[in-house]
């Protein structure tokens, strides 16, 4: 067995990023850059007023003749001088001439002139040009992820287009005669497969595209079959069959199909019998049978191969947190154990699950982070500080 840090290093260094392709700013959600992306324009491109009132001369005082108006997307063609004010709303371009805005709350107006309870200070209410960002600033930076809110700042930095990363196709396939499709009929003794479901979101919520192989027989033909579907992945995963007997066939099916073994068993739990290799061109990642056991190594292994082929950094995050309960010494394996988090008196506290057994996914569910625990660590108390992984 090898240590879960070496495994993560083994994985990841098989990797690499993947080629940039040009999207159209509306189908970019989601995605991650491949370059640099630079603001076409200032933002406000001019000076503009935060409120609706008066542009003005700070300079003036009294009673101002009103010249004409300045609403949002239409200025004032002329320049104030001595003595004079423009009408303006909110995003209204400020009038050359003009160092302030008087609040429309604050004036007295007549026919063609108006003046102000209060008089103005130079530059208030004004949103100066590029308050924002500058033109050519960079707004988004390679290996981000366009969330909403970055779409909108590039959207208003005038960029119609992104340079992304393609996004790897990960291709996975359950193994096992006593799995069915949820709804479909059972064999006797049959069980109804459910990783594949959560593997295809997790897949998608970290970048990739997710392909269903299907799900296969126990059967050296039909898994050896997997090595000609999975040519036009960038990582295959299976479910299952990554363990020691007679029905676990995964190596013994794709060796004579050019599979070639890196490591096999990691020093963890959840999901010690985990395979990698390379099947010809691609990698592959065997992950265990178990529900919660695929789902960790999914989320340890998978996603850092993932977040290497979108140019992100292949790090799972860790958080402190404190132990709300006790937990005993460990043994010479790296434990993984469901969680749930609350914060309490300014701290956030992780409760392990009173049960850890790999094939029982509603603790899973239930759960919001792993509470990380290294080989032989010695035995906890209450409020001892520990590192969780959110979920």
């Amino acid at each position: 067995m090898i240590a879960v840090d070496q495994a993560v290093a083994r994985i990841c260094a098989a990797f690499a990023p993947l080629p940039p392709q040009t999207v159209a700013l509306a189908d970019a959600a989601g995605r991650t850059l491949a370059a640099d992306h630079h603001a076409g324009l200032a933002q406000p491109p001019q000076p503009v007023s935060a409120m609706d009132g008066y542009a003005v001369r700070s300079a003036d005082r009294g009673t101002r003749r009103v010249i004409g108006s300045a609403p949002a997307g239409h200025p004032y063609p002329g320049s104030l001088g001595a003595g004079e004010a423009v009408r303006i709303f909110t995003g209204g371009v400020v009038p050359a001439g003009a160092d302030a805005i008087a609040l429309q709350e604050n004036a007295v107006c007549y026919d063609d002139a108006v003046r102000f309870h209060e008089e103005p200070q130079p530059g208030h209410f004004i949103r100066a040009a590029g308050l924002d960002f500058a033109a050519g600033e960079v707004l988004g930076k390679s290996g981000d992820v366009v969330t909403p809110r970055l779409l909108a700042l590039l959207a208003a930095g005038d960029i119609a287009q992104l340079v992304v990363r393609r996004r790897p196709v990960i291709g996975f396939a359950a193994t096992g005669d006593e799995l069915s499709r949820p709804g479909a009929a059972r064999k006797p003794g049959g069980i109804v497969a459910s990783s594949g479901y959560a593997l295809a979101a997790l897949i998608a919520g970290w970048g990739g595209e997710p392909r269903d192989l299907g799900i296969l027989p126990d059967s050296v033909d039909a898994i050896a079959a997997l090595a000609e579907t999975a040519k036009s992945c960038d990582l295959l995963l299976t479910l299952g069959g990554a363990s020691v007997g007679d029905h676990d066939l995964v190596q013994q099916a794709l060796g004579p199909q050019g599979f070639a073994l890196d490591f096999w068993k990691v020093a963890m739990r959840p999901g010690k019998p985990l395979i990698f290799g390379r099947l010809g061109h691609v990698p592959l990642l065997g992950l265990p049978g178990n529900p919660v056991s695929a789902l960790v190594c999914a989320l340890l292994f998978a996603r850092p191969a993932i977040a290497v082929m979108l140019g992100q950094p292949a790090k799972t995050p860790l958080r402190a947190a404190k132990l709300d309960g006790n937990l005993g010494a460990n043994d010479g394996r790296q434990d993984y154990l469901r969680a749930t988090t609350q914060w309490r008196d300014g701290a956030l506290w992780a409760r392990p699950q009173p049960v850890q057994d790999s094939s029982m996914l509603k603790l899973l569910a239930r759960s919001d982070a792993l509470i990380l625990r290294a080989p032989h660590a010695p035995a906890l108390t209450e409020g001892a500080a520990i590192e969780i992984i959110p979920l």
